[in-house]
């Protein structure tokens, strides 16, 4: 029996970032869907059940981390895997992902997409 592809959703508001993520985590074998605001992540997040979350912090409705405290309250979300992408390195918002459960903040322009996809595949015990 094949295992059933693990489920992740992208909150990211850069169209170009989402189509080079999206690319490498699909040739990776995951299944991908990409939200571009905090409010449409939560609805995705609703209707997907993603295995894990990778979150902007800056998003045109808002910071990712309001995103993430939303879908902390709904079933499951507290159990919810995630990882911060961000090109924002500043201490306050490594703590603050932390403080929401983050499992790792990774600063975009530090890793490369095979990387990102490596540390979802750890991330999901893979």
């Amino acid at each position: 029996m094949e295992e059933k592809q693990k489920k992740i959703l992208l909150i990211e508001d850069d169209t170009f970032m989402i189509e080079l993520i999206v690319m490498e985590l699909k040739k990776s074998g995951f299944d991908v869907t990409a939200a571009r605001t905090g409010h449409d992540g939560v609805e995705e997040y609703k209707k997907a059940t993603p295995d894990i979350i990778l979150l902007d912090i800056m998003l045109p409705d808002g910071s990712g981390f309001d995103a993430l405290r939303e879908i902390r309250r709904l079933p499951d979300g507290p159990h919810t895997k995630v990882i911060v992408l961000s090109n924002l390195s500043e201490a306050t918002h490594i703590e603050e992902a932390k403080r929401l459960g983050a499992l790792d903040y990774l600063v975009k322009t530090n890793h490369t997409l095979p990387e990102i996809a490596e540390r979802v595949r750890q991330a999901l015990g893979m």
